[in-house]
């Protein structure tokens, strides 16, 4: 009787259910932007088409999320001066095809925008530190603007390599750490970024062979941001994980080490070589990466609360950021100790 009971009461239930069907509004077309700007290196900008959250995605995704040259008119960088007039200006223009060839995955990418009168010119000055950069874009009849100050540069104490404690079953895992002090006498925001240029990996294309192949990483990838608010005229240590693909970075690096193949050979693989990249940044610029951060920190997390990235886009998404940077290469050797900085190539800051 019981189970009758259940039967009837099933088909009643399921008898009253009706479709629902929800009348999502369209995504509305908007310009991201993803621009940077630095002392001594020129400006670029990389402008892709957002895409609605429920979009469906296939064959066409990819290319749909590329700007059509037709849709954008002008995109311009420039500064002013102490009487607020346009002291000088620039017209960013389509990376060449032959620079396209010199950055690994560079094709896979939408098109950058930069100034290319910097690849002939030995003596760079348009970028400089304390200075508020303006950017403007006429796309698709729309006029999208933005603007980024440049702070002042601040070193790392220094950085060294030492064996990491968060692994033991691997004893080449190392981690960079370093010391940093604060400078009291100001608000800082602080951005880290890095990538491995050189990474000596197992050949990917042929397993069977016993040997070993550099894949850098490119570009460079986000380790953390924030502000000075809690360190403020502090010294600390601190250390740079390496950066994930996906969520909050939490990886170490590779010293040299060795590895038995299948037929009994010995492979050997080089240490990783890392470029840090520690950078001052304006608020605005700031509240977007720290933003990205957490949005990493809780992703996959499904008790974690939807976040939305802070923009300092007029008129679009996405940011356009002043980076006051030092780079140091770091090679991942055990005992190591780094106080010198570098001056990259414009692939490198990529």
């Amino acid at each position: 009787m019981k189970y009758y009971l259940f039967v009837f009461l099933s088909l009643f239930f399921l008898s009253c259910q009706d479709e629902i069907t929800l009348d999502l509004p369209k995504a509305e077309n908007r310009l991201v932007v993803e621009g940077y700007i630095e002392p001594g290196f020129p400006p670029y900008v990389i402008l892709t088409n957002n895409q609605g959250y429920f979009d469906p995605i296939n064959t066409d995704t990819y290319n749909d999320l590329f700007v059509n040259l037709s849709d954008l008119d002008t995109i311009e960088v420039f500064y002013l001066d102490d009487n607020g007039n346009k002291e000088d200006s620039i017209f960013l223009k389509q990376i060449p095809e032959y620079l396209q060839q010199l950055i690994p995955g560079f094709d896979s990418l939408p098109p950058i925008y930069t100034d290319l009168d910097y690849i002939n010119n030995s003596n760079y000055t348009f970028s400089k530190e304390e200075r508020t950069y303006y950017l403007k874009i006429k796309w698709n009849n729309q006029i999208i603007t933005s603007e980024t100050y440049i702070p002042k540069a601040t070193l790392l104490d220094c950085l060294w390599v030492e064996q990491t404690e968060r692994t033991s079953d691997k004893e080449y895992k190392s981690d960079i750490r370093a010391v940093y002090s604060d400078p009291p006498e100001k608000q800082n925001n602080i951005l880290i970024k890095s990538k491995r240029i050189q990474n000596y990996e197992r050949n990917r294309k042929d397993t069977i062979l016993c040997e070993t192949i550099n894949y850098p990483d490119f570009p460079l990838k986000l380790v953390d941001a924030g502000s000075d608010i809690l360190i403020n005229g502090e010294s600390f240590e601190t250390y740079f994980p390496q950066p994930n693909d996906n969520g909050f970075p939490t990886g170490a690096y590779n010293t040299a080490y060795e590895k038995e193949c299948d037929n009994g050979d010995i492979l050997q693989f080089q240490e990783d070589v890392v470029l840090v990249k520690f950078c001052q940044i304006d608020e605005p610029s700031m509240k977007f990466w720290r933003g990205l951060v957490r949005q990493a920190g809780t992703n996959g997390n499904p008790f974690a609360e939807p976040l939305n990235l802070v923009s300092n886009v007029n008129g679009g998404l996405g940011v356009w950021t002043g980076y006051a940077p030092v780079y140091y290469k770091v090679p991942i050797i055990n005992g190591t100790t780094i106080t010198d900085t570098i001056r990259p190539n414009i692939i490198d800051i990529f």
